[in-house]
């Protein structure tokens, strides 16, 4: 949820009601501003199903999600991911295997190299195999 930081009068996505102040309408992501009428409104996850308002949730791909979902969800379509090995905690050749092993679902390992300005941490930079199969084709 956001709040505008315009200075003009928003109208509510879902009624067409008008502000009569700038910036009290709550901003619902995928849906747009929201009357606290409507913003009040339950609606049901579609991942969970569990029943919240609709100013605590937000849509993404046509599907209503609550925050947490939404949050998870986010998180499937992010390109790149870098997860840091402490060598401090386990010898290198065991970082690579773990970086190569453990490897998120979906994710393709690019590197594994040290961490910037460090002479214990490591880095294992992964990328969505869809999109590094499109560059590498």
């Amino acid at each position: 949820m956001q709040h505008t930081s315009s200075k003009g009068l928003a109208t509510c996505a879902i009624c067409g009601a008008g502000e009569t102040q700038p910036g009290t309408f709550p901003m619902v992501v995928g849906v747009g501003r929201v009357c606290m009428n409507d913003g009040m409104a339950k609606v049901r996850c579609e991942s969970c199903g569990t029943e919240v308002k609709l100013i605590t949730s937000a849509k993404l791909q046509g599907r209503t999600l609550c925050l947490s979902d939404y949050m998870r969800e986010l998180e499937k379509f992010r390109q790149h991911i870098v997860q840091a090995f402490d060598e401090k905690a386990e010898p290198a050749p065991k970082i690579l295997e773990r970086a190569y092993s453990e490897a998120p679902q979906g994710y393709t390992l690019l590197a594994v190299r040290r961490g910037r300005n460090s002479t214990h941490v490591w880095e294992a930079e992964y990328e969505k195999t869809e999109i590094f199969q499109m560059r590498c084709s």
